[in-house]
């Protein structure tokens, strides 16, 4: 399959504040072509797919706001026809408030392109590009818009040599107390530097989004690398130069893109079989789901009126349900990759004698993590370890609290391959997530630092992508 420039929408959520709102206008003007905010009109290939796990943010007036992890999954259902849709997980950060984290908006989207480029004169692709943006995250902790917004913009491209340019805009239906309809228009420059590098630059404008808000104008610099012919590097950096303090001081973006798709290879009668360990290997791209249970142990000290302290410890139990995706490298016996998981459900526990009485809740956690491991044909033994992240709700005097706290997971686990593409595993993980402290705006003097701890048993099941090869060309000869 023919690998295309990153196409994925990056953007971040609005915060609780204005300066917050303002980044999430400025950095989800479009669905864009990774690593930029400006798309290209070019589809997915019929019956091929693209994948993007990514990771992306714009900081602003001391509040940064984002994605991580977020997925932009495209799928080519018809010539010149993609489908699209993201979900992903939101991150706000404020000056002075608890790091927020959870589910975000959900975007839907159809690209059809009707008029296909010609190498051999000036006539450019060309697409529409219609967007439909879910409220599914919550706006009250700055993760979700909070409104059912769209987006109608039109995209050319022309290609010459190794250079190509591309862009356009389009109109954002933008409803909301104080919000407007506003325009975003952007151009891309790239290109292709090595046979697998590839480098552009982004120049964009946006119009005000809100009733006496500010246009917006920037820039992005970023590329493309090629690991292999299924897997992609991006990443771009850049700021805006109008009214960059409210809006985007800094932007940055990073991600994995994943393609495959086509006809089935043809068997050949000298392959392995199939069922043969000998014939299997690790390498490749893999979603899956899993299950977990999960206890913490809780040790809180509270301090009461400025003077009465209090100590106490619980544990709090539950389970987990979730999704994951990585990627492995195979080294003879030796396999390496990464893999991110996110996981929501109801680990839930509560202090048995404090006469504060504090209730703890962790409902959302996920991870970014290596994995290194050693294979013995289709077993996989396997350490693994890295960043965490989970979502506090805490209840103390029936006053709520929540908070994002990032933290770090270790474990180790096996895994079987039942087929080719199927495999289960079964998986151990400790994570330490620091201290919680919440300060009461209820009672003068109040406050309660949580420090927490985490051990889970996780059972998972996964699907690993193996890609067409091209098949060999065999010359004929001549008589």
């Amino acid at each position: 399959m023919k690998s295309k420039s990153a196409r994925a929408q990056t953007r971040p959520l609005p915060g609780m504040s204005l300066a917050a709102f303002l980044v999430l206008l400025l950095s989800s003007p479009a669905s864009a072509g990774p690593p930029f905010l400006t798309d290209d009109p070019e589809p997915v290939d019929y019956l091929h797919w693209e994948l993007y796990i990514f990771s992306q943010g714009t900081h602003a007036m001391g509040e940064t706001s984002g994605g991580a992890p977020s997925c932009d999954c495209n799928y080519g259902v018809l010539p010149n026809v993609q489908l699209h849709v993201q979900p992903g997980m939101a991150f706000h950060r404020a000056e002075g408030v608890p790091l927020q984290w959870g589910p975000g908006d959900t975007e839907f989207g159809v690209k059809y392109r009707f008029i296909e480029q010609d190498k051999n004169s000036w006539v450019p692709s060309v697409a529409l590009y219609p967007l439909l943006e879910a409220p599914t995250g919550d706006r009250a902790r700055g993760l979700g818009a909070g409104r059912t917004r769209a987006f109608l913009p039109l995209w050319v491209q022309k290609d010459f040599g190794d250079w190509t340019t591309y862009g356009g805009g389009g109109y954002w239906i933008n409803p909301g107390p104080g919000n407007k309809n506003y325009w975003f228009m952007g151009w891309v420059v790239q290109r292709k530097i090595t046979d697998k590098l590839a480098l552009g630059v982004e120049l964009f404008h946006q119009t005000p989004s809100e009733i006496g808000g500010v246009h917006s104008t920037g820039f992005n610099v970023g590329g493309i690398y090629d690991l292999t012919d299924h897997y992609h590097f991006l990443f771009s950096a850049g700021k805006g130069f109008q009214h960059a303090r409210e809006t985007n001081e800094f932007s940055w973006y990073i991600g994995l893109q994943v393609t495959g798709g086509g006809e089935a290879p043809k068997a050949q009668e000298s392959a392995p079989s199939s069922s043969s360990p000998a014939s299997f290997a690790w390498t490749g791209f893999y979603v899956g789901a899993a299950a977990s249970y999960a206890w913490e142990k809780v040790r809180e000290n509270d301090l009461v009126g400025h003077t009465l302290a209090s100590y106490s410890s619980y544990s709090p139990k539950g389970a987990d349900f979730g999704g994951l995706a990585g990627v492995n490298f195979q080294f003879g016996s030796a396999v390496a990759g990464v893999e991110t998981d996110v996981e929501a459900g109801g680990v839930n526990g509560r202090e048995a004698t404090s006469t504060i009485g504090m209730s703890l809740q962790n409902n959302v956690r996920g991870s970014v993590r290596g994995r290194i491991g050693v294979a013995t044909g289709r077993t996989l033994l396997y350490l693994t370890g890295g960043a965490a992240l989970a979502n506090f709700f805490a209840n103390a005097l029936f006053e709520p609290f929540s908070q994002a706290r990032p933290g770090w997971t270790l474990g180790a686990g096996i895994e079987h391959a039942v087929t080719d593409q199927w495999s289960v595993r079964l998986e151990y993980r400790h994570s330490d997530f620091g201290a919680a402290n919440f300060v009461s705006s209820n009672f003068d003097g109040n406050s309660y630092h949580l420090r927490i701890r985490d051990d889970s048993a996780r059972l998972a099941v996964a699907y690993r992508f193996s890609f067409s090869e091209p098949e060999p060309v065999i010359a004929k000869s001549k008589n």
